[in-house]
């Protein structure tokens, strides 16, 4: 069977799921995991540290289930590890609005 070009994008819409969301959140999973390597931190003290279990902090590290992973969390875990953010907002695209 050959292979088909995929739009990643118009695959994740047909699955429902938001790709922007989980580039975003892939982005700050990342900045955790520099983190706590920097501060030579066991996932384990920083589970302790953030008031989560072990198994949370490596599930997260680890991507599993990442849609299911919240951005206050993530925001939490960040700020425990000494980082400020500053929420922006862009227009990306024009709304498609059809009055069917």
């Amino acid at each position: 069977m050959p292979w088909e070009k995929v739009d990643i994008d118009q695959w994740a819409d047909e699955l429902g799921v938001n790709i922007n969301e989980l580039r975003q959140k892939e982005q700050l999973i990342e900045k955790i995991v520099k983190s706590r390597k920097r501060f030579d931190l066991t996932q384990g003290q920083l589970a302790e540290i953030v008031g989560v279990s072990q198994p949370r902090i490596a599930q997260i590290e680890n991507r599993t289930k990442i849609g299911k992973i919240s951005f206050d969390v993530l925001f939490n875990i960040l700020g425990v590890l000494g980082h400020d953010f500053k929420i922006t907002t862009r227009k990306v695209r024009d709304l498609e609005y059809s009055d069917a």
